[in-house]
């Protein structure tokens, strides 16, 4: 099995604003969509090249697992899970299955929207990843007919938008992640250079599309950053600097989105070469 793009970063928040506005501000993302449902309310905002970013919204239901999320984490936003589209999602979960990972939450009745997660005490990646093979561009469910919003909920800015390099995230066991992200979601790695104090090791991943990921091993699990360039510039694995780490410890911290956002430095080459 192999994933062929990491899709988009979900995160949990209160309220879509004053999160989405940041969002456009920051990125210059743009409104992609959302819909309202009993347990969750997402929606999503595009950058460059369509990667995207998930708010998920409780719902107000009691049922709401996004609230149980947010409570977890003293009511304040934080990153949800990373989106991961497969060809197969039947495969996929072979796939895990047989590198003794099971799939939970696993929703194979909605033909435009098929999906499972692994969970973090399974995988060692610090945060849970969904696996979706979709013809939709919004989370869905048989169960769940969504109730769409119909335009931007905030006044959206004309800022231009970037391109979304990479997500970082630090993990415990980083040997264990690398196993699980090459061998279950079809990663190609690639070394950025050394770790910053208090860290052991940092790999990059990458896929056919969508932003890389870059874990550092350390103890502050999860994910806390977003590297952004702008949208004409890519970066090849071997133009990554080797103070990395550095620029996103540099990153300007969001609340209302729970990650630091940072602007990466070095110039490299256009993205269409």
């Amino acid at each position: 099995m192999s994933a062929h793009e990491l899709d988009h970063l979900a995160i949990a928040v209160p309220a879509w604003a004053p999160a989405g506005p940041v969002l456009n501000r920051e990125l210059g993302a743009r409104w992609g969509g959302g819909f309202t449902t009993e347990a969750f309310n997402p929606c999503q905002l595009a950058v460059v090249d369509d990667m995207r970013v998930e708010l998920l919204e409780p719902s107000g239901s009691e049922h709401s697992f996004i609230q149980r999320f947010l409570d977890h984490h003293d009511g304040s936003a934080a990153p949800h899970h990373v989106t991961f589209k497969v060809a197969d999602i039947r495969s996929a979960i072979a796939g895990a299955q047989k590198a003794g990972i099971e799939p939970i939450l696993v929703n194979l009745e909605h033909p435009g929207w098929q999906e499972a997660f692994l969970h973090p005490r399974d995988t060692g990646l610090g945060f849970l990843a969904q696996l979706v093979q979709s013809t939709t561009l919004l989370d869905a469910s048989a169960e769940q007919l969504p109730h769409s919003t119909g335009g931007c909920p905030w006044d959206e800015q004309n800022t231009d938008p970037v391109r979304v390099q990479l997500i970082h995230g630090v993990v415990e066991d980083l040997p264990l992640a690398r196993t699980v992200l090459v061998d279950v979601l079809g990663a190609r790695t690639f070394g950025i250079g050394p770790a910053p104090r208090g860290q052991s090791d940092v790999l990059g991943f990458r896929w056919n599309e969508g932003a890389d990921l870059v874990l550092s091993q350390g103890t502050a699990i999860g994910l806390d950053a977003i590297g952004i360039l702008p949208a004409e510039t890519f970066w090849p694995p071997g133009d990554y600097p080797t103070d990395l780490t550095a620029q996103l410890g540099e990153g300007t911290g969001h609340p209302e989105l729970g990650i630091r956002i940072a602007a990466l430095r070095s110039a490299t080459v256009p993205a269409d070469s």
